[in-house]
C-alpha cells in the first residue's frame, strides 16, 4: 500500500554496551534471524476529532491534523538474515506499556515463519515510565527505556501520545515497500506487505488508528488486534486513558482480524462487530477462543483454593499464530480469512455467556481442553477469588472424569479429533497439531494407563 506522509530519519543500527531492551532470548542465529535496533526521528503531527463530530460507537470517526512536534524514538527489528528466508510481510507491533514499561520482542514462534517483526516505541510511558505517583508492576528488572539504559536511550524524545499515531505510521513507512530512508532497517529485504499488530492496551490504540487515522494515511495493509475489549481513545487523548466504547469501522478497505480470549467476549457482544466483506480486501473477522483468559498467570502453584479453583493455563496464542498466517495469505494470495464461530450468549439483561453442563462456554474456537474437557474453564475470574484478567479453572473429580471417558483411549480420541477440527477450520497451523496432541497425555491422570 502506498502512503504519502512524513518519512523519518533512520539512525543505526544502534550499538551499546548492553543488548537492546526486548531483544528475543531465543537463539536467533539457529533460526536464520538477527536482531537490530534503530532510532527514528523527525516531526510528527497530532490528530483530533473534526469540529462538530464525535467518537461514535460505529467507529466512523472524522479526524484532522492538529499541530506538530519533534520526536526521537526507537524501533526493534527482528528479521531474517537472508532474503530467501523472508516471506515478504513485516509485522509492525505497537509495543504495550500497560505495566509502566515496554513489552519485549515477539512473544511467539509465529514470527520465525518467514516474517520480519518491528517493535515500535510509540508511547511516552514506554520511554519515560508512568506519571508521578503511579507504580510499575510485573517484572522486577523491567524499567522504562531511559531508566533501563541511559546510554542507549537517554537521547529519546517523545512529544506525548497525541503524536503516537503518526510515530507508528512513520515507523511503518520506514520499513514498508516504498521506504526511502538513507538507512534501511530491513537490510534490503523486498517488503510486499506491512501488518499493524498489537494487544490489549495497544489494541485500543490501534482501534483508534483504524477509526480515525488510517482513512487519512493508509500506511498498513492489514491489522491484527489481540485481546481487545472494544475500547479506543479519542485521537487527541494521551496515555493512560480507556477512551470510549466503539466498534472498528466497517468501511475499511484492508482486512482486520481480532483474536480475543473469552475474557473480552462480553464486551464485543454488545458492539456492531459482525464479520464483514466490504471490499476485495476489506473483510473483518472476530475470532474468540473459548475458555481462555486475557493473560496467563505466571504462578506455578496448581493447588486448588478454598473454592476449588486453580490457575487457568489455557492460551489463545496458537490461534493468534494461525490468524497471522491467515492474514498474510489474504494479502499475499487473496485467500479469504475464514470466519469462526463466536462465543454464545443468553439474552439479558444482563447479557451472560451461555454455558454447557460442565460450566464451559458454548461456541467460539474450541481448543481440545474444551472439546475433551477435564476442567471447567473461565476466561474471566470474577467470583472465583482469583485475578479476573487471568481467569480460573476447576478440575473435574475423578468420578466425573471416569463417567465421561471409559478409558484413556476414548479421551485421546476426542482430544485428537478436536485438534484436527481446529486445523480443518484454519484456527490452528498444521505444524502445531502434533505438539497440541502430545498434551493429551498430561491432561487426565485420573484415567490411569488403561487403553481400553
Amino acid at each position: 500500500m502506498t502512503s504519502r506522509g512524513r518519512v523519518p530519519t533512520v539512525v543505526g543500527p544502534i550499538v551499546g554496551s548492553r543488548p537492546p531492551w526486548g531483544a528475543p532470548r531465543t537463539d536467533l542465529a539457529a533460526r536464520g534471524y538477527l536482531v537490530e535496533e534503530y532510532q527514528i526521528e523527525g516531526s510528527v503531527v497530532a490528530y483530533e476529532l473534526a469540529p462538530g463530530t464525535s467518537a461514535t460507537i460505529d467507529g466512523r470517526w472524522d479526524a484532522q491534523e492538529a499541530g506538530d512536534a519533534g520526536y526521537r524514538t526507537r524501533i526493534l527489528v527482528v528479521r531474517p538474515e537472508r532474503a530467501e528466508r523472508f516471506n515478504g510481510t513485516v509485522v509492525v507491533n505497537w509495543q504495550n506499556v500497560s505495566a509502566g514499561f515496554e513489552s519485549g520482542g515477539p512473544s511467539g514462534d509465529e514470527i520465525f515463519d518467514g516474517y520480519a517483526w518491528v517493535g515500535v516505541s510509540a508511547q511516552e510511558v514506554g520511554i519515560y515510565g508512568f506519571p508521578m505517583g503511579m507504580n510499575r508492576f510485573g517484572r522486577a528488572d523491567a524499567r522504562p527505556l531511559v531508566e533501563h539504559d541511559p546510554e542507549r536511550y537517554g537521547s529519546l524524545q517523545h512529544p506525548g501520545d497525541q503524536g503516537s499515531f503518526d510515530i507508528f505510521d512513520q515507523a511503518g513507512r520506514a520499513v514498508g515497500p516504498d521506504r526511502s530512508t538513507d538507512v534501511d532497517p530491513m537490510g534490503g529485504l523486498e517488503v510486499q506487505h506491512v501488518i499493524a499488530a498489537g494487544g490489549s492496551q495497544s489494541a485500543m490504540r490501534l482501534a483508534a488508528h483504524l477509526n480515525a487515522v488510517h482513512p487519512l494515511t493508509r500506511v498498513f495493509d492489514g491489522f491484527l488486534l489481540a485481546v481487545w475489549e472494544g475500547w479506543a481513545p479519542r485521537p487527541e487523548e494521551g496515555s493512560m486513558v480507556t477512551g470510549v466504547r466503539t466498534a472498528i469501522r466497517a468501511d475499511q478497505d484492508v482486512p482486520v482480524v481480532v483474536v480475543n480470549s473469552e475474557f473480552e467476549a462480553p464486551a464485543l457482544a454488545v458492539l456492531p462487530m459482525a464479520d464483514t466483506d466490504t471490499s476485495a480486501l476489506g473483510d473483518h473477522r472476530v475470532w474468540e477462543v473459548t475458555g481462555t483468559p486475557h493473560g496467563v498467570a505466571r504462578s506455578r502453584d496448581d493447588r486448588p483454593d478454598s473454592r476449588g479453583w486453580v490457575v487457568n493455563r489455557l492460551s489463545y496464542a496458537p490461534v493468534h499464530e494461525a490468524a497471522l498466517r491467515a492474514l498474510h495469505r489474504r494479502l499475499a494470495d487473496g485467500v479469504p480469512v475464514p470466519s469462526q464461530p463466536r462465543i454464545a450468549f443468553d439474552a439479558g439483561p444482563p447479557l451472560t455467556i451461555r454455558r454447557d453442563d460442565f460450566g464451559n462456554a458454548v461456541g467460539g474456537i474450541r481448543l481440545p481442553e474444551l472439546e475433551a474437557p477435564t476442567h471447567e474453564y473461565r476466561g474471566m475470574a470474577f467470583g472465583s477469588g482469583r485475578p479476573p484478567l487471568f481467569g480460573a479453572a476447576r478440575p473435574f473429580s475423578e468420578d466425573a472424569l471416569r463417567a465421561l471417558y471409559p478409558n484413556r483411549s476414548a479421551f485421546v480420541a476426542e482430544w485428537n479429533g478436536a485438534v484436527d477440527a481446529l486445523v480443518d477450520t484454519g484456527a490452528l497451523r498444521p505444524e502445531d497439531a502434533d505438539p497440541m496432541k502430545a498434551r493429551a497425555d498430561t491432561m487426565a491422570p485420573a484415567l490411569g494407563t488403561r487403553a481400553s
